[in-house]
């Protein structure tokens, strides 16, 4: 089977290079966004854009792969639908088309960039960066040399731009460059939980295992088990292990999990056997075709 690629030359094809606007994106107490948009001349603008194009060409020719709640994959471009965060995303949008007009900006006040372009049929292109608030700088001294004498610079409303890129919103595809930082822009926790909440909601697991209400609340303090109970929205298979019942003690056996099947029910005792419940519902537990070797596929 032939891995897809990641085409950097493609993706810039669609690039206008006319012009660029800046957003900075901060939420308020309550979590909801706020944006404004700075004036940026020409030449910055083409700066930024120069360090888009260079960051993207880093990526090509490597792996693309759909991206996986459950973690990412090292050399790996992930993308995505953007309507399976439409709601996530339509709320930046809002903002970023409705910015608040500040006098005093505060980089202090903002969690990420968007570099908006148009593409080559004039539609919206969307570039996230996560906001580098320059902690290392701020911890130490800041300043310049000149006439050979270096000189503190005194700023608390330093902001800098790297070279970095977090993913892309184009033609409703997202491309994504850091995992963690689409979940962390878009504050995907809130529906990762309740995904995993819908998926635990299942009225087998409370009738075939014991304990099941305790175990649900301890998954669910779980992050990475809520990212794991997430993926398994809508997944029609998640109730196999318990209906297969004679299935599942096999694999108990086989693998040593501490779990005690009694009269068609498996018993939850502690938080220490969460791994193993999680891993039954994504069925993950595995034996190699040629090795004969069990093992344990936890991103399913």
């Amino acid at each position: 089977m032939n891995t897809q690629k990641f085409d950097s030359a493609k993706l810039l094809s669609a690039f206008n290079e006319n012009s660029l606007m800046l957003h900075l994106t901060g939420r308020t107490y309550n979590g909801s966004l706020f944006s404004v948009t700075p004036t940026i001349n020409k030449s910055v603008q083409q700066e930024i854009i120069n360090l888009i194009k260079n960051q993207i060409n880093c990526y090509d020719n490597q792996n693309l792969k759909k991206y996986n709640i459950v973690g990412s994959i090292d050399d790996t471009v992930e993308y995505a639908n953007a309507d399976d965060f439409i709601n996530e995303l339509g709320k930046v949008f809002s903002s970023l088309k409705q910015p608040t007009v500040l006098n005093n900006i505060d980089p202090n006040s903002f969690d990420f960039f968007t570099y908006e372009l148009k593409s080559t049929n004039n539609e919206p292109i969307y570039v996230f960066r996560k906001i580098n608030r320059m902690k290392a700088l701020k911890r130490g001294i800041l300043g310049e040399i000149a006439n050979g004498s270096f000189t503190k610079i005194i700023s608390s409303k330093l902001l800098g731009i790297d070279n970095a890129i977090d993913f892309i919103v184009i033609n409703n595809n997202i491309f994504i460059f850091h995992h963690i930082s689409l979940e962390r822009v878009l504050k995907l926790n809130d529906q990762f939980k309740d995904k995993a909440k819908d998926v635990l909601s299942n009225d087998e697991f409370a009738k075939k295992i014991k304990n099941f209400d305790e175990l649900k609340k301890r998954a669910l303090e779980n992050g990475n088990y809520v990212k794991r109970l997430a993926k398994l929205y809508k997944n029609d298979g998640i109730i196999m292990f318990l209906d297969k019942i004679d299935r599942t003690r096999n694999v108990i056996g086989q693998f040593n999990l501490d779990i005690e099947v009694n009269n068609g029910q498996l018993i939850y005792r502690d938080e220490t056997q969460i791994g193993n419940f999680v891993n039954l519902m994504q069925d993950s537990y595995y034996k190699t075709l040629i090795g004969d070797q069990n093992g344990i596929d936890e991103k399913r």
